[in-house]
């Protein structure tokens, strides 16, 4: 019988570790994939904390692939006391990765109070259970002010998540705009007195956005930002940007300090000539729907516990 297995995607917007991971001795290098920032740091750097940032109003969605079942996602306190526990959902086959089936959840902070926390994925029971858990999760029941709410997703299975099923992840950093840098694509031609002739121009918007306050980011923040840009769906507060040609990863950063800013530069998703205003509708969206007719994954359109959102039908 083959062993249970499961897969966390990289594009999660959580990251999760072995609860009892260590290396062998004969291994020095604590890779960011296995081990806790704070396991991480180098004894010649700054010993520095780095939290991940959540309000209240955030949703955190997670999905995996696993052999395992159940799983039991958890956020506990410092205290290792459990406040919320969820089941993840699990759905029909994962066609993409071979014997696995595709779990979910849609856990809502709300009504969780200010203070670090962490979350805790129970996989299986018994002998063949797992345990694995997350770095520091700080949650505000205030506004963070300078920071930034990335939602994204891609059209169709990426980064191994099956992303058919609806899913959209929310992930928040540190980060602010920057000022406006306008671009124009122009089609000239000079006629037969050397005169300049526009035939054709279209404008557009790009930014620089920083990603990071004053402290920096941890590599594996940095590893999600540029998985994140890899969907075809990015929105920063509500708004579509996509990376402007060309640009980059930027990083900041000092000797000895084992974190770094980032700075990219984007562009909006929806390139219009109009501000345009709905009753209904949010007009920042690429695509509406109501309803997903067609689920490829998931056949049980309960959430079995797996989501304590409340869906929101007008404002």
């Amino acid at each position: 019988m083959a062993a249970n297995s499961i897969y966390f995607p990289f594009i999660n917007p959580v990251k999760f570790y072995e609860a009892d991971a260590v290396n062998l001795e004969k291994y020095q290098t604590a890779h960011f994939d296995d081990h806790l920032f704070s396991n991480r740091i180098l004894p010649w750097q700054s010993q520095e904390g780095y939290e991940q940032i959540w309000q209240d109003t955030d949703i955190i969605k997670l999905q995996f692939e696993s052999t395992f079942d159940p799983i039991i996602v958890s956020l506990i306190d410092e205290n290792l006391n459990t406040v919320l526990q969820l089941p993840a959902l699990i759905g029909l086959p994962n066609k993409f990765l071979a014997n696995t089936f595709s779990f979910e959840i849609a856990m809502s902070l709300a009504g969780i109070q200010t203070g670090c926390y962490q979350l805790k994925v129970t996989a299986g029971s018994g002998l063949t259970q797992k345990v694995f858990i997350s770095g520091s999760q700080f949650i505000s029941s205030e506004p963070i002010f300078n920071s930034l709410c990335l939602e994204y997703f891609n059209s169709r299975y990426h980064e191994d998540v099956v992303f058919e099923t609806g899913i959209q992840f929310q992930f928040r950093v540190y980060g602010h705009l920057g000022f406006l840098d306008p671009g124009r694509k122009d089609e000239m031609y000079r006629d037969e007195r050397y005169n300049p002739a526009l035939l054709n121009s279209r404008t557009l918007r790009q930014f620089p956005v920083t990603f990071g306050n004053e402290r920096g980011l941890p590599d594996d923040i940095i590893d999600l930002l540029n998985r994140i840009w890899s969907c075809d769906n990015v929105m920063i507060d509500n708004k579509s940007f996509g990376i402007a040609d060309g640009s980059k990863f930027e990083f900041v950063g000092e000797e000895g300090y084992p974190m770094r800013g980032v700075k990219l530069t984007v562009e909006e998703g929806i390139n219009r000539n109009s501000k345009v205003f709905t009753l209904n509708t949010d007009p920042n969206k690429k695509i509406i729907t109501t309803i997903i007719v067609d689920a490829k994954v998931f056949g049980d359109t309960s959430n079995q516990g797996s989501n304590n959102t409340v869906p929101v039908i007008n404002i």
